[in-house]
């Protein structure tokens, strides 16, 4: 089982529905690097690997995971990196299991490379309903729905 979830950090004010964004358009720079931040909980089959240290943009998040998972798919080992942060995440692929290493917390985790796709997906649809949640006018920015959303049926 894998418990997943956003924290949002209360002393970031972008979560705030008060808060607008220095400029109209934000982009890839201000969604991975510099608001909405979060502390990230992650339960791999009883393995803690959460981390809280001074937040990371949800987005950043979802996208390392994401490259990760696609790295994968062609190589058998990959680390990436958290954008502020620079927390390490190893991930090791034999087969059809995942192993998920970080150093803090010192944790190492199995999971099948069907739940490591599930992991990437929550963690997208996540980000983006979060980010949406707390500013729906961000639903029309086109970088953040076709990058971490999808967009709208019908």
């Amino acid at each position: 089982m894998i418990g997943f979830s956003f924290e949002p950090r209360a002393e970031d004010d972008s979560w705030s529905s008060d808060w607008r964004p220095a400029r109209p358009d934000l982009n890839s720079s201000d969604f991975c690097l510099k608001y909405f931040k979060a502390d990230l909980r992650l339960v791999v089959h009883g393995v803690d690997l959460s981390v809280r240290l001074l937040g990371e943009p949800v987005v950043d998040i979802a996208l390392m995971l994401e490259y990760a998972r696609n790295e994968l798919e062609t190589v058998g080992d990959i680390t990436v990196e958290a954008s502020l942060t620079q927390h390490a995440y190893s991930f090791r692929r034999e087969g059809t299991t995942v192993t998920l290493t970080t150093q803090w917390p010192p944790a190492r985790a199995e999971l099948t490379w069907s739940e490591l796709q599930w992991l990437t997906d929550r963690a997208k649809a996540e980000a983006y309903r979060l980010i949406t949640a707390a500013h729906p006018e961000l639903r029309e920015n086109a970088w953040l729905r076709e990058t971490v959303g999808s967009l709208p049926a019908g």
